[in-house]
């Protein structure tokens, strides 16, 4: 996967900083280009000046966070080995979020936040690369654990859509790491132990999400 180039100042980094913080707050599909402009304190023809669209734009919003984040998942699959345990696999998993926001040098909150909006997102609403890659990312985790348990495709989706959704609910209470410790810990009892179904999930730790 190819890296994407961040600006790292001038308009078109206030632009980004601007469009991040608006779509953490309030979502993809509520933020306008002059939503945008307006906090970056810039021309309303700047957006498509400098992206070529709102669309461009976003795809840089979510590539910035999700290029990153599939490679580390990626590399942290590939130090597990063939024969990595369900629980490993399912910490690497977690565990490569807030490694992200560490090598990016993004707040947690704002990371938190806007990781869950993205991570959220239906493949339709990303570009069809970034969609491929995570969809594949997800399958490696998957196929891997299944060589060794019982988890169902319903069961991961659940973990991930709940994870993401976790992220966009908690992120003000400062409390990453906490939060994906218990995910950590509410997968391995939901997907690592064979036989578990969907419903057997809210007691853990009251993690269930209306999703």
């Amino acid at each position: 996967m190819r890296a994407t180039k961040v600006p790292e100042s001038g308009a078109k980094r206030k632009l980004l900083d601007a469009a991040e913080l608006l779509v953490a707050r309030d979502g993809f599909a509520s933020v306008s280009i002059r939503d945008i402009t307006g906090a970056a304190g810039a021309n309303v023809a700047a957006v498509n000046y400098h992206f070529g669209s709102r669309e461009g734009l976003m795809d840089l919003v979510i590539s910035r966070i999700l290029e990153p984040l599939c490679v580390e998942r990626t590399q942290a699959l590939g130090s597990l080995g063939k024969s990595a345990p369900a629980e490993a696999l399912i910490r690497a998993y977690v565990a490569a979020l807030p490694l992200t926001a560490t090598a990016l040098g993004m707040e947690e909150r704002l990371f938190s936040r806007l990781a869950g909006r993205i991570l959220a997102l239906a493949d339709e609403a990303m570009p069809p690369l970034l969609a491929a890659a995570r969809r594949d990312v997800g399958a490696c985790y998957f196929d891997a654990m299944t060589r060794s348990d019982k988890t169902k495709t319903e069961d991961w989706a659940f973990f991930e859509a709940g994870i993401a959704q976790s992220l966009i609910t908690e992120a003000d209470t400062g409390k990453m790491a906490a939060l994906l410790e218990d995910w950590i810990a509410f997968g391995i009892r939901g997907l690592a132990a064979a036989g578990v179904s969907r419903e057997k999930k809210e007691d853990p730790q009251g993690m269930l999400f209306d999703l």
